[in-house]
């Protein structure tokens, strides 16, 4: 075989046979639909009794009685309620080229959006240029472009945020891990808030771009 000559494929490996069984990096996620009882639960936190450590062998002097059971059987009664409102979901890996296409189809199917969108941050432009003082009309346009720019671009960004959390995500259901609608996921952005929803998106950039470590335990 000459230098640059390149071997042909083992017949042990099957390429296709190996890739067919291949999967996306993923992560699980816990979300949580109660999490406001967390409020709840540092509120009693607050009434506890402070108790004096009782020396071992005194214990009998100083009664068995706590005076803050009561509101421990409340904070687990809480912490219960949260922990029963969990839901698991699994996030997986999306491609740029998924990415960008998603991208490109919110632009397509909210230009009207996109549009008002530009027109409204025009109008706050021109406005914070009135309350500043802003005269030249130079400057005015200047801030009118970025202003247009900024709420399309937010509007674009979010909107495409949520749908590709929807591709890049499954929730458990028994056995079985179903599919999440657009619709699903700004459901749970208005229902449970910013710092939930981060946690998926987080996980999908997890999996996209850093690559786990793999160590094979020693027999």
């Amino acid at each position: 075989m000459t230098e640059n000559q390149i071997p042909a494929p083992s017949a042990e490996l099957d390429f296709d046979a190996w890739l067919a069984g291949g999967e996306r990096a993923a992560h699980y996620v816990n979300l949580y639909s109660r999490l406001d009882l967390i409020a709840s639960i540092e509120e009693l936190q607050k009434q506890l009794v402070a108790i004096d450590e009782v020396t071992e062998g005194d214990e009998a002097m100083g009664g068995n009685e706590d005076p803050n059971e009561d509101l421990h059987e409340q904070v687990n009664a809480l912490y219960a309620e949260v922990d029963a409102s969990k839901r698991e979901f699994r996030v997986e890996a999306l491609t740029d080229e998924e990415s960008d296409e998603i991208q490109k189809q919110v632009r397509t199917d909210l230009s009207d959006q996109i549009d008002a969108a530009a027109t409204e941050g025009q109008t706050e432009a021109r406005k914070t240029a009135k309350r500043l003082g802003i005269t030249a009309p130079g400057d005015i346009n200047n801030l009118v472009r970025v202003g247009a720019n900024e709420t399309a671009t937010a509007l674009v960004n979010r909107e495409a945020a949520l749908r590709k959390i929807a591709q890049a995500t499954k929730v458990r259901q028994g056995g079985d891990w179903l599919p999440l609608t657009v619709g699903q996921v700004r459901a749970l952005y208005k229902k449970l808030g910013q710092a939930q929803i981060d946690m998926l998106a987080d996980a999908a950039m997890k999996a996209a771009n850093e690559v786990p470590e793999v160590t094979i335990p020693k027999s």
